[in-house]
């Protein structure tokens, strides 16, 4: 694959599809004006990262809903699980969460609805003719962004292709009164397609672990399946304060969007932000003054490594801290993926974004989380994670899913090779009095290395693992980085680990409006973060270089 000189403008969707996860915003600028939220820009997006932009085709199916259901203003969501609608319906009213705009209950109802036929996959596959159900949740106008931020920060709910189905199915939709005996779907019945998808993670998982062999390996039913990497978290922490109900901690800079979600659903969580030696030293007193006052923490969450400063916390220190207070370890091994690190090491948990690296063509939705068999909570965990659970990852999306990670080692081979050449190109000039690169963030140059060398699977013949594929350059100053980025001859969008490279100023777009609280944990404004993709090495590097010139001219001097 080549890279193309032919970019879509701004708003399109990237890649070009109808299930596209990001979207086009050519310059520096433009970016910021996202980070914003300036109005002339928004308009302008066709599509955008489901996190933060609603797919046009859910929208229509909103709105299709409103026409047909509702006699008065209001808005609508939908989900596939009661329980979710319901947890919608008390976050929305919730005047602990939402202050004095917390929507009066009264104001706020859920009711069913229902496609009276089933999904032609599954008929085929030989099963019993059901109807699809969902929920819908009606609030008013006025709560819509409380509705919005439940929506996307939990990722419960419908993915763009059941959108699509439902579009098509529209006039055969009914609202259904209660009560209604049984949720029916096509992703609660059985497809082979989803077994497959597990078996493949749990072999992943057990593929060249980074020490010896574990006494008991993963199951595919150790392997729950969920319609985003937000899912799965979000139903990860519900899991843990049901089984618990204790304070957790987050090592590491964590999305401060994420822990807005997970501070309004239990207790407080405490934050050691960058998981320094320092940092652990002060966890480590922390959890001895709990331990002699007689209370404990519940769990410990980190990344494998973190995004978008690619460091991995002393995860064999947290192991042993967790044996010695008893608590649960999950890891977020997105950014490293399957294929080079093995958290399953030292995690009782590893919840995993598949719509990255995993998927690879950035055109769905979908997360894991994987249970470690070996844990000493793991019969609690399952419990506390079987009950109750129904796989909402739409059968077309499964399908989908599994035909694109078919060759995920393959992929994930030519992209850790890119991204080190680049990085390779970059390194140097961070140590360049007179250049304006101030530093490369990448798991195999930063201070962490070592740790997260100790988590690398072995290298075998099928493959040798790498350090992933993104990567972070900082810069002396705004104008230097404007320059790499607007000249930086790729797409630009938000996501990763996509066949195509995106590239992003990740604290201009992702936290514009936090950028005093980014900075406090080590994020400058003047960050881009880089994910390669599947284009020729040699003219994805010739790019990079050709970018950096352009950087260097905004002091005056030119890169060799």
């Amino acid at each position: 694959m080549t890279i193309t000189t032919t970019l879509p403008p701004l708003g399109r969707a990237i890649p070009e599809g109808p299930h596209a996860i990001s979207v086009h915003i050519p310059t520096w600028n433009g970016m910021c004006s996202i980070g914003r939220g300036d109005p002339q820009v928004m308009k302008a997006l066709r599509n955008g990262y489901p996190r933060t932009f609603v797919h046009k085709d859910i929208q229509k199916l909103f709105q299709a809903c409103q026409r047909r259901f509702l006699s008065s203003p209001a808005k609508v969501l939908l989900f596939l699980e009661q329980r979710h609608a319901q947890a919608c319906k008390s976050f929305v009213t919730s005047p602990a969460i939402n202050g004095d705009k917390a929507a009066p209950a009264k104001s706020v109802s859920v009711f069913a609805l229902e496609i009276g036929e089933s999904h032609p996959t599954m008929v085929r596959a030989g099963n019993t003719p059901r109807p699809t159900t969902l929920w819908a949740v009606v609030y008013p106008e006025e709560s819509a962004p409380i509705g919005a931020f439940f929506w996307r920060l939990t990722g419960t709910g419908i993915s763009s292709r059941f959108a699509e189905h439902c579009l098509r199915r529209i006039e055969a939709m009914q609202r259904i009164e209660p009560p209604v005996k049984r949720f029916y779907s096509a992703m609660a019945t059985v497809h082979p397609v989803y077994r497959t998808i597990c078996t493949r993670i749990a072999c992943l998982m057990e593929r060249a672990p980074a020490g010896p062999r574990r006494s008991l390996t993963v199951n595919h039913s150790d392997v729950f399946l969920y319609p985003s990497g937000m899912s799965a978290i979000y139903h990860v922490h519900q899991a843990l304060l049901k089984w618990r109900g204790l304070e957790s901690v987050i090592i590491g800079f964590p999305y401060e969007l994420t822990i807005k979600m997970m501070k309004t659903y239990g207790p407080s969580y405490k934050f050691y932000s960058l998981g320094t030696d320092e940092q652990i030293d002060d966890f480590e007193a922390y959890l001895d003054t709990k331990a002699q006052a007689g209370s404990m923490i519940q769990a410990v969450w980190c990344e494998c490594p973190s995004n978008p400063l690619l460091r991995t916390v002393d995860m064999e220190r947290i192991r042993r801290l967790a044996d010695k207070h008893r608590f649960v370890v999950v890891v977020d091994e997105t950014i490293g993926s399957f294929a080079n690190v093995d958290a399953l090491g030292v995690a009782d948990v590893v919840v995993t974004s598949l719509s990255k690296s995993f998927n690879g063509y950035a055109d769905l939705l979908a997360g894991s989380v994987t249970l470690n068999p070996n844990s000493d909570y793991y019969g609690a965990l399952k419990a506390c994670l079987t009950g109750g659970y129904t796989n909402t990852l739409y059968i077309d999306d499964a399908i989908q899913l599994e035909r694109n990670s078919r060759n995920f080692l393959k992929r994930a081979a030519q992209m850790n090779d890119t991204a080190e050449c680049v990085v390779d190109y970059l390194v140097p000039f961070a140590s360049d009095p007179s250049s304006v690169v101030n530093a490369v963030h990448y798991p195999k140059t930063c201070e962490s290395a070592q740790q997260y060398k100790s988590r690398m699977r072995q290298a075998t013949d099928e493959f040798i693992p790498g350090y992933g594929c993104l990567f972070t350059v900082d810069f002396d100053t705004i104008e230097a980085s404007r320059a790499f980025f607007d000249s930086l001859d790729v797409r630009k969008g938000p996501s990763l680990g996509a066949h195509i490279t995106l590239a992003q100023p990740y604290v201009q777009m992702v936290l514009q409006k936090e950028k005093k609280w980014a900075a406090s944990h080590g994020l400058r404004e003047t960050i881009v973060r880089v994910s390669v993709g599947l284009e020729d090495k040699e003219v994805l590097l010739q790019s990079v270089k050709s970018a950096h010139v352009m950087a260097e001219k905004t002091k005056g001097t030119h890169a060799l």
